[in-house]
């Protein structure tokens, strides 16, 4: 396994590429930027002009991680902004990043430093972006649907909850289900999906 060739100046996206890999093979406990920079090519020292240590690396992965799922999200309500799908379609996106990327929810939200703000005042929500991105969505229906602020926001945390559980059950590895996951999720999710009004 060794880092995809890497053109001058983003060598720090290859050190973060490469340390998803080790973390997926050997663990987080076994990860070292010695070890990544072995991998990829480049000097011990290399690293270090991109991270000053390990736990500065697995921010940036974190980080990363956030930045793909955002993206996915965004291309999701750009394409379904203007429709009735567009809370299904965010949660569908929402469970299938999961889907296709377990790993990521394991790693994701097994850290410590993760922040999840509910308040319906997503303004500063630059922490959690891709659950900013599902509230904007929501109260903007919401508001529209003229629903008092206390049941949009036990509406969003409800919505939340459905989708981030779903997320949960599809990455857990003993999980039976006789049906595919891809081709069933949306349906599952408009089945108790919350109404407008």
């Amino acid at each position: 396994m060794k880092c995809k060739s890497y053109h001058h100046g983003d060598l720090r996206h290859s050190l973060i590429e490469m340390g998803i890999k080790l973390i997926k093979q050997e663990g987080e406990e076994a990860l070292s930027l010695r070890k990544v920079a072995a991998k990829c090519g480049v000097s011990n020292a290399a690293p270090y002009a991109h991270f000053k240590n390990k736990d500065e690396f697995l921010i940036a992965i974190q980080q990363h991680i956030i930045e793909l799922f955002t993206a996915s999200l965004e291309k999701a309500f750009e394409e379904y902004e203007d429709t009735n799908l567009l809370l299904p379609m965010l949660g569908k996106t929402y469970v299938m990043f999961f889907y296709r990327n377990p790993f990521y929810y394991d790693f994701l939200f097994s850290r410590k430093n993760i922040s999840i703000k509910l308040s319906l005042d997503h303004s500063n929500n630059r922490d959690n972006t891709p659950l900013a991105i599902l509230q904007k969505a929501a109260i903007s229906i919401f508001h529209r649907a003229e629903l008092p602020e206390k049941m949009i926001q036990d509406k969003i945390i409800a919505m939340w909850a459905l989708v981030h559980g779903l997320a949960a059950i599809i990455t857990m590895p003993n999980v039976e289900y006789d049906d595919n996951w891809e081709l069933r999720i949306e349906e599952i999710i408009k089945s108790i999906s919350i109404p407008y009004v």
